[in-house]
């Protein structure tokens, strides 16, 4: 991943664009529990909507593990819990739209890994710590920019030696998808991938 990174880097450079390394200057732990007790409490609460529609829990096997894990979760959430990540998400949101004040578009990989086989992310295995892991160990660059809402677009700009795309993802200034259409028309044509094939195709 690094090795495509710092070729994108030097693709943007030679077509006279800026390119500085630079993080978002964000406390991820806080970010992520924040998250965490955000979503579960809005979770139990979309759930609890339906419970009041059926007049019934959900019953075995209506949830999977990950929404059962989800809504257990948020149903032991005080309300003051719940506030205070949704309070400390918007305040982190602000800061990670603040550093673009002076850039247009953020870079990085869309994963940090390889493309992995399709069943390493299965949200239906028992250990949903080992899912957990292997979640974050695979997309640790695009949590932020869901939450902030931002526009990203991911483009196959390189491939991996086995012939599957590696992706590297723009994000862009709040409601500014206009910028990263004209950057992906511009890498483009510098760097197409409409003909590429994955081995297996056909």
């Amino acid at each position: 991943m690094l090795g495509a990174l710092h070729r994108t880097v030097e693709l943007l450079k030679g077509l006279g664009h800026e390119v500085f390394e630079r993080g978002l200057g964000i406390d991820y732990r806080t970010l992520y529990r924040a998250q965490g007790l955000a979503s579960a409490s809005n979770f139990a609460a979309n759930i609890q909507r339906w419970v009041e529609q059926l007049g019934r829990e959900p019953a075995e096997g209506e949830l999977g593990p990950l929404a059962r894990r989800a809504y257990a979760a948020g149903q032991r959430l005080t309300g003051q819990q719940a506030f205070w990540g949704f309070q400390q998400l918007r305040l982190m949101n602000r800061q990670i739209l603040a550093a673009f004040d002076d850039i247009d578009v953020y870079l990085s990989p869309v994963m940090a890994t390889p493309a992995p086989r399709a069943d390493w992310l299965d949200p239906l295995m028992d250990d949903l710590k080992e899912f957990d892991r292997r979640q974050a160990a695979t997309y640790p660059y695009t949590p932020p920019f869901n939450f902030t809402g931002q526009p990203s677009l991911s483009l196959p700009l390189w491939e991996s030696e086995g012939g599957l795309p590696i992706g590297m993802m723009f994000t862009g200034r709040f409601a500014d998808e206009a910028t990263l259409y004209r950057l992906a028309g511009q890498l483009e044509k510098e760097c197409p991938w409409k003909d590429r094939r994955p081995q297996v195709w056909g």
